[in-house]
């Protein structure tokens, strides 16, 4: 599998996904939004609103995305969208602007709706960010976006996972050093430590 995900990452080709959720709960995703990006280019996207299987929308969550319960009622379940929305995912590089969050979110919605998880490994954009652009006083997505002048509908689900592939494009052609990890599903788990420790070691 290392094999196979240099050859992606070399050639820029990876899934960027983004969920909004109904509530505070990791299984309540409303809404999702992927890309997908090869050689560098976003070449094919999917986005849908998403109805919980217990569907709770609460307000600060919908303070934030603009999501009502209402818009959910006649959307598909995780399980309706998931055939299409698998082919993202297997076998898949995927890349979210915290992934921890991301990743979450997509494992115990699809564990309430009794499938299983896709074997798949991923980036965490933000820490992408942080490694290549230190000098940022935030990393989140949407100010990492406006300091590249990325189009971004924060919150949308679609936009977001636009901005946050645009930016791991720029990552990887930024020429920083970004010692990846092939010992968790999440590469770049630890990458602010190797990469701080490969840089010291170049300067000795």
């Amino acid at each position: 599998m290392e094999a196979e995900i240099t050859h992606a990452l070399a050639n820029l080709n990876f899934t960027a996904i983004d969920f909004e959720t109904a509530n505070e709960r990791r299984d309540s995703a409303c809404a999702v939004g992927v890309v997908r990006v090869r050689g560098g280019q976003l070449v094919d996207s999917f986005q849908t609103l998403l109805r919980p299987r217990h569907l709770r929308m609460d307000w600060r969550n919908q303070q934030v995305h603009g999501i009502a319960e209402a818009d959910l009622h006649g959307a598909p379940s995780l399980a309706d969208a998931w055939p299409q929305l698998l082919p993202y995912l297997h076998r898949q590089l995927v890349v979210a602007h915290n992934s921890a969050f991301d990743v979450s979110v997509l494992e115990h919605t699809l564990r309430d709706f009794g499938l299983p998880v896709p074997a798949f490994h991923c980036l965490c954009s933000v820490k992408l960010a942080k490694v290549c652009w230190p000098h940022l006083e935030r990393h989140r997505l949407n100010h990492v976006a406006e300091y590249f002048n990325i189009p971004l509908n924060h919150h949308d689900a679609l936009s977001d996972a636009r901005a946050c592939a645009e930016i791991t494009v720029r990552a990887f052609q930024s020429g920083a050093a970004l010692p990846l990890s092939f010992k968790q599903r999440e590469l770049t788990a630890g990458l602010a430590a190797r990469a701080a420790k490969l840089q010291y070691s170049r300067v000795r």
